[in-house]
């Protein structure tokens, strides 16, 4: 039997229950520390990382300042970037992900008047498709849904898997959701044509970017929607981290989403000069000549680090430093000073007790414009002040900074949360790409910043005791800042995972027979690669991690090999053996019984010593297209 949405998760002891539409009415359809002096390489293999970050069983609480936060979950949706893994690779292979701006999106723009710059951008192929079975969203609601909403729900609920979180675990708890946007080139479409629907105004408001979350989930924390413009998916996070410090909720989704389809935008940014008439973006660059729009969303998943670690969540990387200010009268309207940037960054590290010696890495804002050459003065005064450091925190000795909208481009609200992932892809992967749009500092009296060419990536490995340090910034146009200092995850450690005999239960499902395959799938092809986490810690994950839906296997297996054999032949079509018939253990044989028969049986039963959750492939949405802008629907059509 198939169902269109996850059943209730038998992991958590949390009440659940099922989303549903909420509709106005009825419907008419349903550190430091240099490491050797490498010069740039090609990476090894860019999806590692991510799923060798496990939680870690150390203590990490820092010794001073407030309490630290850990990233648990990541998911995006970006150019070139379907999930962290495929981002890294286009981050690593350094191409501009642009194309023309289809004729579609740019009404209201016309060249002539606004200039040549909204001709290009980095844009997704499908914005507004989207797996409306999946979530239980009627046709007629989900076509009038803004694609941010969409993209920010899909997004979510792979921050969640990413983190090993079932989301029904999460139901009736007061787990916050912060989410940021800038734009409503969905909204301002439909004004546009005088078209109006009873779901218009659920499908179209702001805050219901981050309301809609809450309500999906059943969600009781705080529900924020909020725009600082660029620096919003920043600005959103430091909300996060302060509730979490604070104590107010243990959870926190931090979201971020950003379309490109209507020409008004376009042509205002045009108009003022800010897009780039080449479309191409060149940070640090003297022949940059603007910005290139980008679109997509990201989501994160952040917990306490303490919390997160007793709860074996899988770290991926740790703030250890946040802070927001403006730049008063002293950058202009449109535009941010280098004292303020100087002050804002010295207040982040500040927070962390750090100096500017111990980073290694800066993920600029630089979008490639001519603000650039501020943002690399703010960060040389920094470092100058009080007497340069001999020596920064990364390879070589030196600080290196980049910005990722040489690849994706500026994703406007979204950007702060574009640049904070490939920050903890940084950390994670223990390398730097460095193929286009990156600058060097070097320590000594007067600190410079130079160009650095050739290569795929910089090697920056873990040096132990010395945990490599980051920071993150994002500049918003009317003058709202933000930064964030990053850690790595700490080591790993504890004892190894014990369970019940030498063959684990692994169990996979999906909302029907199709989605079942599609899972297997996916988690095969992962598993063969060199990324594949220990059998015990994915065994465990699935058991405990995930919403378990309506259509389920189990895969016995005693070996990472093994199991990927039976998951492609699941994906195949066929079957793996009947418990009885499996080798399991006799209580795994029970339990995988009572799980394929619908139940909820106590996973955490078979094991003595359960491992830390990791990283694994997210649910592969089975995506429909339903335009990015609803169709002509006048305001007297019948109800």
């Amino acid at each position: 039997m198939t169902a269109p949405h996850p059943a209730p998760d038998p992991a958590s002891n949390a009440t659940s229950r099922p989303a549903s539409d909420p509709a106005p009415g009825p419907a008419s359809d349903p550190a430091p520390g240099p490491a050797s002096d490498a010069a740039p390489r090609p990476a090894s293999d860019p999806a590692q990382g991510l799923a060798r970050a496990a939680a870690p069983r150390a203590a990490g609480r820092g010794a001073s300042g407030p309490p630290p936060v850990a990233v648990v979950g990541l998911a995006c949706r970006v150019p070139g970037g379907d999930g962290p893994d495929e981002l890294w690779r286009t981050l690593v292979a350094g191409r501009l992900r642009t194309g023309p701006v289809p004729a579609d999106r740019l009404d209201g723009y016309d060249p002539d008047i606004a200039g040549t710059g909204g001709g290009r951008a980095a844009l997704l192929a499908d914005p507004g498709s989207f797996d409306l079975d999946f979530f239980r969203i009627g046709r007629r609601m989900a076509v009038w849904m803004d694609p941010q909403q969409r993209m920010l729900l899909e997004t979510s609920w792979h921050a969640l898997e990413s983190a090993g979180i079932p989301p029904s675990s999460l139901a009736g708890t007061d787990t916050a959701v912060f989410a940021a946007a800038a734009t409503a080139d969905f909204r301002e479409r439909m004004i546009r044509t005088g078209t109006v629907d009873r779901y218009a105004a659920v499908g179209s408001l702001s805050t219901y970017l981050a309301n809609r979350l809450s309500h999906h989930y059943d969600l009781r924390g705080p529900s924020v929607t909020l725009d600082t413009a660029c620096s919003s998916g920043l600005s959103a996070l430091a909300l996060a981290v302060s509730g979490l410090r604070a104590g107010e909720f243990g959870t926190a989704l931090v979201g971020a989403a950003n379309l490109c389809a209507e020409g008004w935008y376009f042509a205002a940014m045009s108009m003022m000069g800010a897009l780039s008439p080449s479309g191409v973006c060149r940070p640090f660059s003297a022949d940059a000549d603007g910005y290139v729009r980008g679109e997509g969303a990201l989501c994160l998943v952040l917990r306490r680090l303490d919390d997160a670690l007793a709860a074996g969540d899988p770290v991926l990387a740790v703030i250890r430093g946040v802070a927001l200010n403006h730049d008063g009268r002293a950058g202009g309207l449109t535009r941010t000073d280098t004292e303020s940037q100087a002050r804002l960054l010295r207040r982040a590290l500040d927070q962390a007790g750090l100096a500017p010696a111990d980073l290694g890495y800066l993920e600029a804002h630089a979008p490639g414009t001519r603000a650039d050459v501020l943002e690399v003065e703010a960060v040389r005064r920094l470092l100058a002040a009080g007497g340069a450091p001999a020596r920064f925190g990364g390879p070589g000795g030196g600080l290196w900074m980049g910005s990722a909208k040489a690849v994706v481009g500026h994703l406007e609200a979204a950007a702060g949360l574009a640049s904070l992932a490939k920050a903890v892809l940084v950390l994670v992967n223990q390398a730097i790409p460095v193929s286009t749009g990156v600058l060097r500092f070097d320590g000594g009296a007067e600190p410079a910043a130079t160009a650095v060419t050739g290569g795929d990536v910089v090697p920056w490995p873990r040096v132990p005791g010395r945990p490599r340090l980051l920071g993150v910034s994002s500049f918003g146009i009317g003058g709202s800042n933000a930064h964030v200092v990053l850690a790595e995850a700490p080591e790993p450690g504890g004892p190894a995972a014990a369970g019940d005999g030498g063959r684990y239960p692994v169990p996979v499902s999906g909302t029907g027979p199709d989605g079942l395959r599609a899972v297997a799938a996916r988690l095969a092809e992962f598993l063969a690669g060199p990324a594949a986490p220990a059998l015990p810690a994915t065994a465990w994950t699935l058991q405990t991690g995930r919403d378990h839906l309506a259509a389920r296997a189990v895969v016995p297996a005693a070996s990472v090999p093994e199991l990927v054999a039976g998951l492609r032949a699941l994906a195949a079509g066929g079957g793996p053996p009947e418990p009885d018939g499996s080798g399991l253990p006799e209580r795994a044989a029970a339990a995988a019984r009572e799980w394929q028969a619908g139940g909820a049986p106590d996973w955490a039963a078979l094991w003595d010593r359960p491992p830390a959750r990791v990283r694994l492939p997210g649910y592969p949405f089975a995506r429909v297209p339903l335009g990015f802008v609803p169709g002509p629907r006048p305001a007297t059509a019948a109800r």
